[in-house]
């Protein structure tokens, strides 16, 4: 058992149950539990070593590119027909899965176990519903002990509906949160629909999104936290979802942060032995990881969570000289801005609102601000600190994982000079 017990939600973030603060800083290792012992154990290697705290692993062996070796346990006994007989479980297997998941847990270390994925040859992603729910009984009993368990009802369950209708995903969804007694965090994973965070069995989302730019808008419409648990990886395989560089790896962990989230990590480098870590484990080769280590220090150290924030409409004004927004508010420019927003082509306007997107945040009771520039290369930008209260500003170089103090005892609107580079972030702490 974790020293702090099982985490639970605690408005639109996460705590544990002895009140602890939990930020999620996770990782993917889709099949981990089947993969040869000698690399299980290089994996928990890395790991210790990583800033990674919870693990989003499956039940299921995955079959898919890179990830073609066959596991040495199975979960099932078959029935004559060559079906899997879910009345038969086969006890290596899972006792094997358990054992994964405790030692994740000593060493605290959250487990998002997916159970349902659509990458598969041996049957499991097309078995009856009886059997599918047959299966989730045995699961959810068998492993509910676990603390560190989070129920994933799925990895890209949209891929799934042609063996899983909505409907059936529904009733999925009631039979697990009626079988989880111990209150278990609760979500489901998208390809390319989300899953309504807003019904009532979900405790957070679980989103795969490329941009990011709308995640706080659902947090504060739901008031859940969200996870965004797939946003590409740092890699260099030729598929598109597999070779983000170590900066745009990094830089999405900040918009996250910087948006009331939070984000998983994945790698994906070509490797002569067929050992991807997103896939496998092994050992980590990115450059993203010792940023999100930096990240996650920054972020602990904040006492609080990051709440998302919504700029009020052409907030962006303040930031002007008081004698340019006079002049700017007076001309007819001025007064058509409002009016020609109004009458912007809708996709036109989901792109901009994409690429102009500012990432602020802050804690609720706004002793912390946050400010992520990501590929903005200003050599200036601007802080609206609250009045009443005086803040040490920091600029930070997320890439370079340098703190440089540039105001004390700083309040209302503040200049703040920066060095002209992209993924640069600025902190303001109550001091």
């Amino acid at each position: 058992m974790g020293k702090h017990g099982m985490v639970r939600v605690a408005d639109t973030h996460f705590e544990y149950e002895d009140g602890t603060l939990y930020f999620p800083f996770g990782t993917t290792i889709y099949a981990l539990a089947h993969q040869e012992e000698a690399l299980i154990e290089q994996t928990f290697a890395s790991l210790a070593e990583s800033p990674f705290n919870k693990v989003r692993m499956c039940v299921f062996p995955k079959h898919y590119q890179y990830n073609q070796n066959e596991p040495k346990y199975l979960p099932f006994e078959k029935r004559a027909d060559g079906s899997w007989d879910t009345a038969k479980p086969v006890e290596a297997f899972w006792n094997h899965l358990e054992q994964v998941i405790r030692r994740l847990d000593e060493m605290e270390i959250e487990c998002d176990l997916i159970l349902f994925h659509s990458y598969d040859h041996w049957g499991f992603a097309s078995m009856s519903q009886a059997d599918n729910l047959a299966y989730l009984e045995y699961c959810l009993k068998r492993l509910g002990d676990c603390d560190n368990v989070w129920w994933s009802l799925a990895n890209e369950y949209d891929l799934m509906l042609a063996s899983i209708s909505m409907e059936q995903w529904y009733e999925i969804e009631e039979f697990v949160a009626s079988h989880n007694p111990r209150g278990h965090l609760l979500s489901n994973h998208n390809c390319f629909r989300t899953w309504d965070m807003g019904r009532p069995n979900i405790t957070h989302g679980s989103y795969q999104v490329k941009y990011l730019s709308y995640i706080a808008d659902r947090i504060m419409e739901h008031r859940k936290p969200i996870c965004v648990d797939e946003c590409c990886y740092e890699g260099n395989l030729p598929e598109g979802w597999g070779n983000l560089s170590g900066e745009e790896m990094t830089a999405r962990f900040w918009m996250a942060i910087a948006s009331g989230a939070y984000c998983t990590h994945g790698e994906t480098f070509l490797d002569d032995n067929d050992i991807v870590w997103w896939a496998k484990g092994g050992r980590l080769k990115g450059k993203s990881p010792e940023r999100i280590a930096f990240l996650r220090r920054i972020v602990e150290s904040f006492g609080a969570p990051m709440m998302p924030y919504k700029a009020a409409p052409f907030e962006f004004l303040d930031n002007l000289p008081d004698e340019v927004k006079a002049n700017f508010e007076g001309t007819v420019s001025g007064r058509s801005f409002p009016l020609a927003l109004a009458q912007a082509d809708p996709d036109e306007q989901k792109v901009l609102d994409i690429f102009e997107h500012e990432y602020t945040g802050r804690t609720e009771d706004q002793t912390v601000l946050l400010k992520y520039l990501y590929q903005r290369c200003g050599a200036r930008d601007y802080m609206n600190l609250p009045e009443g209260k005086e803040y040490r500003v920091e600029v930070i170089d997320t890439w370079n994982m340098t703190r440089t103090t540039v105001h004390t005892h700083a309040t209302g609107r503040v200049t703040v000079d920066l060095p002209g580079k992209p993924y640069m972030a600025i902190l303001a702490t109550a001091m």
